[in-house]
């Protein structure tokens, strides 16, 4: 198409020269005035994410958290701005945008449909980081299965048990979740004699044993209080329970005391001739 009809559709096309400097200007401000309201929403972020950090200054887990938490938001303040800009450029151009936020409107409610179990663990994993249930490292138990945190995102946590088969959970799938890793442990040594034993010479014998150990800087360095003996915890059949408690810190040092524990309580109580039932538990 050529000559003056080529012109007058080229014309109608294209706007005056008014009207483009016009919506050029809007264009630029909406821009401009998007940057800002995204750098606004960035500077809030940021103060969200150093007072996390600040709250746990001496934890490296609660600044990778924080960033963590500060990328999500950071994603989600550009996408939201974005979109809203993007949306009025149109408008500005001459677009009618009415069937475009239908549509989206639409789409978005059957994606939120099909998607409800994503938007679960996303928001699940939200509260996970927020809230400091658990990070990298700890010891944790779902559903009576005990495993090493080895990964968090927002969606799934990764998690290696004894084993070391990996599991790839899903943060909404998290109903109850255990810490065996924040505060300190506590443990239980038994020690099983049979009923028809000295009761009050095996609870001699085993305030010797807690004593001795008590006494020793290795192990007095690496629990939290003194080992205590509890006393008679049970009796039934032919068998009487006596329970000696340990409490450590999280880690090893509780399992590492408690073998030590048995051993030598098998031990004394061997040596005194007070017979155990079947074994320490």
């Amino acid at each position: 198409m050529s000559g003056p009809a080529g012109f007058l559709l080229l014309k109608s096309i294209i706007p005056e020269t008014e009207k483009l400097v016009e919506m050029g200007v809007r264009v630029a401000l909406t821009v401009a005035v998007a940057f800002v309201v995204q750098r606004g929403l960035f500077l809030v972020v940021g103060r969200v994410e150093r007072l996390l950090a600040r709250a746990d200054a001496a934890s490296r887990e609660a600044a990778q958290r924080a960033r963590t938490l500060g990328q999500i938001l950071r994603s989600l303040c550009t996408v939201i701005v974005g979109g809203a800009a993007l949306i009025h450029i149109l408008a500005v151009l001459g677009w009618d945008v009415r069937p475009l936020l239908a549509g989206a409107g639409i789409l978005g409610l059957a994606v939120g449909f099909g998607a409800q179990t994503a938007v679960r663990d996303v928001i699940a994993g939200l509260f996970i980081l927020a809230e400091n249930q658990f990070t990298v490292g700890d010891l944790i138990e779902i559903n009576g299965k005990t495993a090493t945190v080895e990964a968090i995102s927002v969606r799934s946590s990764t998690l290696r048990d004894f084993n070391g088969y990996v599991h790839f959970v899903p943060n909404g799938e998290m109903r109850v979740v255990t810490n065996r890793s924040r505060g300190w442990n506590r443990l239980a040594v038994d020690a099983v004699i049979g009923a028809d034993q000295d009761a009050d010479r095996a609870l001699e014998v085993c305030r010797g044993v807690v004593q001795g150990f008590n006494a020793e800087p290795r192990w007095r360095e690496r629990v939290l209080d003194p080992v205590e003996v509890w006393g008679v915890e049970s009796i039934g059949g032919q068998e009487l329970q006596i329970r000696t408690v340990v409490r450590t810190r999280p880690g090893g040092d509780a399992p590492e005391a408690s073998r030590e524990l048995r051993r030598r309580l098998h031990r004394a109580l061997a040596g005194a001739g007070i017979h155990t039932s079947a074994t320490l538990r």
